[in-house]
């Protein structure tokens, strides 16, 4: 017998939520939303996204939908098929990849970035990582994964490669999901995270290009190892219930 499919108009939790938003919203609002609730879980990988429903399900027009689906596209959160778009479903195989590809590429983005730095740059780097400490200290743990990416695609940006930006851009969706998996499943130590960035930003500042590339490389190996026991994890809750 078929499986049912996980459809966006199905999941009662989510509808019975107040997720109507301002008609004047741009997409990138939307798809911030959108992001949001597919990186938490409450929009599980697997579900179709129609326009129609997305445009329902937050009370605007389907054209800033059909925009915010297609940033969402360009991110790698959603992809498309031949009857439709839907939340990518991540395997091991995806995070080993994702990751290999951002030690590589991020570490690259890093020492470009110490290499390019300026006063404004110095500003801009400590102002997201003070947001960082932010969520930190008040336990926001809702805001926790937003400030993080944040404050690396501020790192991606100083970079100044427009074509490594875009590539590491093309994963972001996935990052995003992936680091609610680690917010859920794994032990993550906060203030540790916040010293590690700490200390990668400080080092950018100081223009440490070497140094700044070895720290990142080693925050996403750990993020790596950690990412992978959040899927035995779980399985084992999946079996369980």
């Amino acid at each position: 017998m078929a499986l049912s499919e996980k459809r966006l108009s199905g999941l009662v939790e989510i509808q019975n939520t107040d997720m109507s938003l301002n008609r004047s919203l741009l997409k990138d609002r939307v798809a911030n939303t959108l992001r949001d609730y597919i990186s938490s879980g409450r929009i599980p990988e697997g579900t179709k996204l129609t326009e129609r429903e997305v445009a329902t399900l937050l009370g605007i027009s389907r054209i800033p939908a059909r925009d915010a689906l297609m940033v969402l596209e360009n991110e790698g959160l959603v992809i498309s098929k031949s009857n439709g778009r839907y939340v990518i479903e991540l395997t091991e195989k995806d995070v080993r990849e994702i990751h290999a590809l951002r030690w590589t590429l991020e570490k690259l983005a890093v020492e470009l970035a110490a290499q390019n730095v300026t006063d404004k740059t110095k500003s801009m780097l400590l102002d997201a990582l003070r947001s960082l400490e932010a969520v930190g200290a008040g336990g926001d743990v809702n805001g926790w994964t937003r400030e993080d990416m944040a404050l690396h695609r501020a790192i991606w940006r100083l970079a100044d490669n427009a074509h490594l930006l875009k590539v590491l851009d093309s994963v972001l969706g996935a990052v995003f999901v992936l680091a609610e998996r680690n917010k859920i499943y794994g032990e993550r130590n906060v203030e540790d995270d916040i010293a590690e960035h700490r200390e990668l930003v400080h080092l950018i500042v100081a223009g440490d290009a070497a140094r700044a590339g070895g720290v990142i490389e080693a925050h996403l190996k750990k993020s790596l190892e950690m990412t992978l026991k959040t899927f035995r994890l779980s399985d084992v809750t999946d079996v369980s219930r």
